[in-house]
């Protein structure tokens, strides 16, 4: 075998501190690249504009729509039920069995914690700032939680005959639909078409609704032919990463919902009328707050006790949340309270992934390796995320810590590398715990203490006459991200199977 050319993980002897302090120690460190060379005393990348100062009783002047988190259809759990019986197994091969599945759960909407985590958003970096320390939601976390997966072709793969047949099928149920007079394919008519029709699309027809409906929600409850191809592929059992696709529109959502809780607090100081933003989430956000679920122990409900091989959104099916008071202060001071590998825990009745072992293990990333180690390697890489009409950068060096490796400095990125075969991956256990080194403590001490110390500019805001009604919209257009890197589409995609084969 060829000698491996490139490592995920620089390890090497480093002054550390343990998470919940004290003094610092020398430790043979496993830092997940990119960091800052040792060399380096100051990093490149300073938190400005990270952290958003709100008032304590913020009460803001933001309406959320959640198309993209909506409530179990009777109708649909039903369909589920009936296509599992003959179609499973194509959709243990395609890579979405569970994710299936978890459409069915009813997981109750938390408004407070949705704002609370938008709040903690930082558009620079897609990771949530807490004085403690920086975290977000991964594409492991899309992985466990939401049942995608990161292996296979891209969501933008073009289909060949005869798949290109069945696409053009789907797409004349769709305009016939629109041409009965509704002028819309709604999904509600698109179920009642093909449910239970026997149909020799009905699998197709089936995954489309599912893709629209509970995946990538577009036009407000309709079929989108933009998903067709997709499902004409998973049907056939392909496997199509759409974790990536997924976690690039929940970071587009966070990125939108962090500048829209700014904007609406310049509102409450600039303006004493009743002028509302108003701001369409369009991803599955569900996930978002599940994974505040899993990792704050002082917001987290009591969970389902799970059946054998349930998925694990199974636990927080029809769980109510709890009533937090000053939420933002609990967020702030979670610090030993947050969970960095809750997937690292037993639970009952599910299965702990391969990569979360009792003893630390070496692989070598290429072809034969199993499933969920490549997949656990794919989730350590900086990538682009290429979505559905939004492309977002995923950084999950700056977290090092959920997965189980100490943190260190991080890197800036520009145009990367990869070698595609032969890559070296040391998985820690599950058991060991993670550290920060000690130049990495003292800048996020002093990145903190200066964004505490300074205040964000006020934006001016024209003010409109008391009493009068006025509703704004919030959209990718008129609100953009605060930062987007010049050189994102310059970064190397890493997320499909063939780069490993």
């Amino acid at each position: 075998m060829d000698t491996p050319r490139y490592s995920l993980i620089e390890e090497t002897e480093a002054l550390m501190v343990a998470p919940n302090g004290g003094d610092p120690f020398q430790k043979n460190a496993h830092f997940l690249k990119p960091v800052v060379p040792s060399s380096i005393d100051e990093p490149p990348f300073k938190l400005s504009h990270c952290f958003t100062s709100l008032p304590s009783h913020f009460d803001p002047r933001l309406k959320l729509e959640f198309h993209g988190w909506p409530h179990p259809h009777k109708h649909w759990t039903t369909w589920v039920a009936q296509m599992a019986t003959t179609h499973q197994h194509t959709w243990k091969q395609a890579g979405i069995y569970e994710a299936i599945f978890n459409s069915t759960y009813d997981i109750k909407r938390m408004n407070s914690l949705v704002f609370g985590f938008g709040e903690k958003w930082c558009c620079e970096t897609n990771t949530f700032m807490f004085p403690w320390g920086e975290a977000t939601f991964t594409l492991e976390d899309v992985m466990v939680l939401g049942g995608y997966s990161v292996l296979g072709d891209s969501v933008l793969k073009p289909l060949e005959n005869p798949g290109k047949e069945l696409e053009e099928k789907l797409d004349r149920e769709r305009k016939e639909i629109y041409n009965t007079g509704s002028r819309k394919a709604t999904t509600s008519l698109w179920l009642n078409r093909f449910m239970g029709s026997g149909s020799e699309i009905e699998h197709q027809a089936f995954l489309a609704y599912w893709l629209c409906r509970y995946v990538f929600h577009g036009a407000f409850k309709s079929i989108q032919k933009h998903v067709f191809s997709i499902a004409v592929h998973l049907a056939r059992g392909t496997g199509i990463a759409l974790a990536p696709a997924v976690l690039a529109s929940i970071y587009r959502d966070l990125s939108l919902l962090k500048n829209a809780i700014v904007e609406s607090n310049e509102l409450n100081a600039t303006t004493n009328d009743d002028h509302v933003l108003k701001l369409n989430l369009k991803s599955p956000f569900q996930l978002v707050q599940v994974w505040g679920w899993e990792r704050f122990l002082d917001i987290r409900p009591k969970p389902n006790v799970i059946r054998y091989a349930e998925p694990r959104m199974a636990r927080w099916d029809k769980v109510k949340g709890l009533n937090v008071e000053n939420l933002s202060t609990v967020l702030d001071s979670a610090g030993e309270g947050f969970l960095w590998r809750p997937y690292a825990i037993a639970v009952e009745n599910w299965k702990l992934p391969k990569y979360y072992a009792d003893k630390e293990e070496r692989v070598l990333v290429g072809p034969g390796l199993d499933d969920e180690l490549l997949s656990f390697a794919v989730c350590l890489q900086v990538i682009q995320l290429v979505g559905l009409g939004t492309k977002q950068l995923y950084l999950p060096h700056r977290v090092a810590m959920q997965f189980g490796y100490d943190q260190d400095l991080p890197c800036s990125v520009g145009q990367l590398s990869h070698s595609s075969e032969n890559v070296k991956l040391y998985i820690p256990s599950r058991l060991s715990e993670a550290n920060a080194s000690a130049r990495f403590l003292k800048w996020w001490k002093a990145s903190v203490m200066v964004e505490h110390e300074s205040s964000p500019p006020k934006k001016k805001t024209k003010k409109t006459a008391v009493g009068s009604k006025k509703m704004d919209k919030i959209t990718d257009a008129t609100l953009p991200c605060v930062y987007s890197p010049t050189n994102s589409d310059e970064l190397v995609q890493l997320f499909f199977r063939p780069l490993f084969l």
